[in-house]
């Protein structure tokens, strides 16, 4: 067996710190089924999170849950989010690594699944109100094999 490359041990460790240190902060946490057939590029997954918190900073995260069978290292989603007051804000280019160079996930492994939880912003909700996040995948293949579940997790930042 040999040594580990650094890329491996530092992915383990912020992801084992991540995880460890942000349960008891976490104020949202939801996840989504994706169709047993596969998810379709037009199939939107929508999460909504009431903001009564204006004073403090959250990190807002994607929770995916794939199988050893999704064909690829990589996931790129698009999100939007939509204000209470309608304003939108929208990214259509979150891009996260799932595996090492040799294939091995940056997740947690059990059996035949792989969790992973993937900050895409630190963010300040300005207005009291729902949030609506509204989730798709943006990869080529417009089904995707392999994906079970889609979340969104939101965790407070101590200050």
């Amino acid at each position: 067996m040999g040594k580990p490359n650094i890329r491996t041990v530092i992915a383990f460790v912020v992801l084992a710190t991540f995880f460890i240190s942000c349960d008891r902060n976490v104020v949202f946490d939801e996840d989504r089924r994706v169709d047993e057939k596969g998810w379709h590029v037009s199939d939107a997954l929508v999460f909504n999170y009431e903001a009564t918190d204006t004073s403090n900073t959250f990190l807002c995260c994607i929770d995916l849950r794939n199988t050893i069978d999704y064909p690829f290292s990589n996931i790129y989603f698009s999100l939007k989010t939509i204000f209470p007051d309608g304003s939108v804000a929208a990214d259509t280019n979150l891009h996260f690594i799932l595996t090492e160079k040799d294939g091995r996930p940056l997740g947690r492994q059990n059996g035949r699944y792989i969790d992973g939880r993937y900050p895409f912003c630190y963010f300040h909700f300005p207005q009291q109100g729902v949030y609506q996040f509204v989730v798709e995948h943006a990869m080529r293949d417009t089904v995707l094999i392999g994906i079970k579940e889609v979340g969104i997790s939101i965790v407070k930042i101590d200050n």
